[in-house]
């Protein structure tokens, strides 16, 4: 099967007259370069492109940082 882009596939399924199943709707484009970007790329089971890859590491290392401010140098074990 062909690999379409999210537009590609949006136009076809409105060229063959296709209707979106009951409640479904039009596929939200990805707001790349954030972490929601990257989330959505993981819903979507796609590959993560560069800036959304960034993001999801800048979060990561800043829940982790926190972690270690929040409970010390041993990640909150006694």
């Amino acid at each position: 099967m062909a690999n379409l882009t999210d537009a590609e596939l949006d136009q076809l399924i409105k060229d063959i007259g296709l209707k979106r199943p009951r409640g479904g709707s039009e596929r939200k484009p990805i707001g790349h370069g954030t972490y929601r970007g990257a989330r959505q790329h993981y819903y979507r089971k796609e590959p993560l492109c560069e800036p959304c890859r960034q993001a999801e590491r800048d979060y990561q290392n800043e829940r982790y940082a926190e972690g270690k401010r929040r409970y010390g140098r041993n990640g909150g074990a006694w």
